[in-house]
C-alpha cells in the first residue's frame, strides 16, 4: 500500500513538474512572439523610414527640376519683353500720350 501511494505522490509530483515545465516553455514562446513582433514592426518602420527619404529626394529633384524649367522659361519671356519694349517703348509712350491728348 505504501508502494502504491509512492508510485501516485511520484507521480503526481512528475504530472506537476510536466505542467510547470509546459507553464515555462508558454511564457518563453509568447516573450519570443513579442520579441519577433517587436523586430518585424521595427524592420517594418526602419525600410518605411527608408522608402520615404527615398520618395523625398526624388520629389526634391523632380521639383528641382520642374523650377529650372519654369525659371528658364520666365528669363526667356522676360528677355523677350525687355526687348519688344526696347523696340517699341518710345512709340508705345508717344501714342499713349497723344491719345489722352488728343492730338
Amino acid at each position: 500500500m505504501e508502494d502504491m501511494i509512492s508510485k501516485i505522490l511520484d507521480m503526481d509530483k512528475k504530472a506537476r513538474d510536466l505542467t510547470d515545465e509546459a507553464q515555462r516553455s508558454k511564457i518563453d514562446f509568447e516573450k519570443d512572439i513579442l520579441q519577433k513582433k517587436e523586430q518585424i514592426k521595427n524592420d517594418y518602420l526602419n525600410r518605411a523610414k527608408e522608402r520615404i527619404e527615398i520618395n523625398k529626394a526624388t520629389a526634391q529633384k523632380k521639383a528641382d527640376e520642374q523650377l529650372e524649367v519654369i525659371e528658364k522659361r520666365n528669363s526667356t519671356v522676360i528677355r523677350r519683353l525687355d526687348s519688344t519694349y526696347e523696340e517699341n517703348g518710345d512709340k508705345w509712350v508717344n501714342e499713349i500720350v497723344a491719345r489722352v491728348t488728343g492730338g
